[in-house]
Parts: C-alpha cells; sequence; structure tokens
C-alpha cells in the first residue's frame, strides 16, 4: 500500500510539472497587472510603489490614525461610492504608474535623458533607501531586489522630466492682468443643509432661507452701524466659508454673481446681500487690487496654465486607451487584491490572514518592530 502511495504521489509531481511546462505558468511578480496606451505593467512594480506608498504614510501618519487607518474613509470614487485609504492609495498607484508609462514612452519626442549626474544621484537615493527600514521592508514584502527598485526609481525620474519638458516646450505666461486680486471680507448665510439621515447637502426649506435673510439682513445693518466684520461674523454665526478670500477673475470659491457685485465695489465698501445659488451673501471690499497676494495668485494661475498645457499633450496620448479603459476591468484584481495593507500601532506588523500572500501584505510603524 506503501509503494502504492509513493508512485501516485511521484507521478503526481510529474503530472503537475508537465502541466507547468505546456502552460508557461509565469511566477506571480512577473504577471501583467494591467496595460495602458500599449505599456504593460508588472505585478512586482507595481507591488514595489504600494509598499513604498504604504510605509511612508504609516511613518508619517500612522501614529494619528492608529490601527484601522487603512480601513478609514478617504473619500468617494468616481461613481461616488466611499473608498478607504487602503484603495485610495492603491487607486493613486495604478493611475501613476499608468501616466509614468506613458510619458516614458514618449521620452525620445522631447529628447529626453537622464544625465550621468541624475543617474548617479538615483544611484545613491536607492541605496540609502534599501538599508532603511522602510527599503528592507518593502524587499522583504515585494521579493524585489535593489535593480527592481532601480528601474521603478528611475523610470519615475525620467517621467518627471518629460513632464517639465512638456510645461517648457508649451511656455506659458500670465499677465498682471490676469493676476489681478481683489481681497474681500464676506458672510456667507448659507442656504443648504445636511441631510441627517443621508449625509448630503440639500436646500432648506423656504421658511429657514427666509430665517437666514433676515439674519443677513441684521448683520447687515450692524456693518453700516459701524460693526467690525468679523465681530459681526461671530455674532450672526455665519457660514465657514465666511472670512477672508483673496481671488483672481473667476477664481472665487463664491462663483460670477458674487465677483459682480463685488467688482462694483471701491476700498472698505459694503455691499448689499447678495443672492448666489447657495446662499446670502455680504462682501465687505478690503482691496480692490491687492498687489501683495497678486504676487502669490500669479504663481498659482502659472502652475494652473501650466497643468493645463501638459493635460492636454497627455490627453492627446491616452485619448484611444481611456477610451478602452475600465477601472476594474482592465486591472487584474485578483492579483491586485492580494497587495493588502495592515497596520499595528504596537507591533508594526506586516502581517496576512492568508500565509500563501505573506508576501503581499504589510504595514510599519517608525518606532517598532515588524514581525511575519
Amino acid at each position: 500500500m506503501k509503494k502504492l502511495a509513493k508512485k501516485l504521489l511521484c507521478f503526481t509531481a510529474v503530472l503537475a510539472l508537465s502541466v507547468s511546462l505546456f502552460t508557461g505558468c509565469t511566477p506571480k511578480n512577473e504577471r501583467t497587472l494591467f496595460e495602458y496606451a500599449g505599456q504593460e505593467v508588472k505585478f512586482q512594480e507595481a507591488h514595489i510603489y504600494a509598499r513604498i506608498m504604504q510605509y511612508q504614510t504609516e511613518e508619517q501618519y500612522g501614529a494619528y490614525f492608529g490601527d484601522d487607518m487603512w480601513k478609514m474613509q478617504a473619500g468617494t470614487d468616481t461613481s461616488g461610492n466611499a473608498i478607504t485609504m487602503q484603495e485610495s492609495v492603491k487607486d493613486g498607484v495604478i493611475n501613476q504608474l499608468k501616466q509614468v508609462k506613458v510619458l516614458v514612452a514618449h521620452a525620445d519626442d522631447y529628447d529626453v535623458k537622464l544625465t550621468k549626474s541624475e543617474k548617479s544621484e538615483l544611484e545613491d537615493n536607492v541605496d540609502s533607501l534599501v538599508k532603511t527600514d522602510i527599503g528592507k521592508k518593502v524587499m522583504k514584502d515585494t521579493e524585489a531586489d535593489k535593480d527592481a527598485i532601480m528601474n521603478l526609481y528611475r523610470e519615475i525620474t525620467l517621467a518627471n522630466k518629460v513632464m517639465q519638458a512638456i510645461i517648457e516646450d508649451a511656455n506659458v505666461t500670465v499677465s498682471d492682468e490676469e493676476a489681478k486680486t481683489a481681497t474681500v471680507y464676506k458672510l456667507v448665510f448659507t442656504t443648504k443643509k445636511t441631510d441627517s439621515k443621508t449625509g448630503k447637502e440639500k436646500d432648506m426649506s423656504d421658511s429657514e432661507k427666509k430665517g437666514q435673510l433676515k439674519k443677513a439682513q441684521s448683520a447687515l445693518s450692524a456693518l453700516k452701524a459701524g460693526e467690525g466684520a468679523s465681530s459681526v461674523a461671530n455674532k450672526f454665526g455665519v457660514s465657514d466659508a465666511s472670512g477672508e478670500e483673496s481671488y483672481t477673475k473667476g477664481k472665487s470659491e463664491l462663483g460670477s454673481k458674487f465677483e459682480e457685485a463685488a467688482s462694483k465695489l471701491g476700498t472698505n465698501d459694503i455691499s448689499g446681500i447678495v443672492q448666489t445659488d447657495d446662499a446670502y451673501v455680504i462682501i465687505k471690499m478690503i482691496n480692490p487690487n491687492d498687489t501683495d497676494a497678486m504676487a502669490a495668485n500669479k504663481q498659482t494661475l502659472l502652475q494652473e496654465k501650466q497643468q493645463e498645457a501638459y493635460e492636454k499633450v497627455y490627453k492627446k496620448w491616452t485619448k484611444d486607451a481611456d477610451k478602452e479603459w475600465d477601472d476594474e476591468k482592465s486591472v487584474n484584481q485578483k492579483l491586485w487584491d492580494e497587495v493588502e495593507f495592515t497596520y499595528k500601532a504596537t507591533t508594526a506588523a506586516s502581517t496576512t490572514e492568508n500565509s500563501s500572500t505573506t508576501a503581499e501584505d504589510g504595514s510599519s510603524a517608525a518606532t517598532t518592530e515588524s514581525s511575519k
């Protein structure tokens, strides 16, 4: 009976080996996680990026958020569904790698290469990383060597250079007129409220709106009687949107109706009650041409224009790819689900519930030890 069992085990092993040879079984780290715009991303490089992001986030925020940090809600997806911090980071990794791969593929379009000094600096940076606790845990969890980490950092650096080349080629500027800045103090009596059942914002009832309008009228009278704007704001319990704001044309938080009313005011002038889509607003003009605030806003506008110039080129490259892309179907979700983040403030354990995926789970804290 024992001889028969041994023969069966041998036969099973041979059969398994034969199947793997014929099917060309690919190691997990070399399997394709997704393809985008003709570029392929392997599981390991995405895993490396994810673990680096995980451990850096834990080091920075772990003590503040605690053990459940990766399960905390961190916003919503494109469909409005709540997502956790883990999902947010992992989605960010996918989106950034998509961008990196496309930019690297177009490096020759702008004759972009890494210089000798940049390569040397990269080598030094990666050498330093792999000696840190974070680097060691990343290498252990992902089964990556220094060359794999180096390749990821090399592509990220090259992608950033391509992005800068696109921006420089666009040569965008911002004039003083575009950056002209008004500084106001605004008192906002909102006509919106949060639904206690759904947590979503909704319109106030007509009677509630009348109450807000009455408060705004009383506040206006107080301002015109000489009371300070901040004092009046405190007295009447205005919205969080109230306070001082500096803005350039078309950039105010409260929109075009607000800007139109403000544009008619001189220094220290007070508007009437301005009805916007979401509030009753009173404006006190502090400075209709704030040159100090203009300098900062000019830089912000320049960055916005540069981003627009970059996105125009990038979207041209990825127009067809975006039509085919699906956040769920385009990524090997079964493979990607193996990357889980866990965090223990006291143990900093890189753990997994399934021993077969130990290398895919991890967490850390800067002041504690790692364990498996």
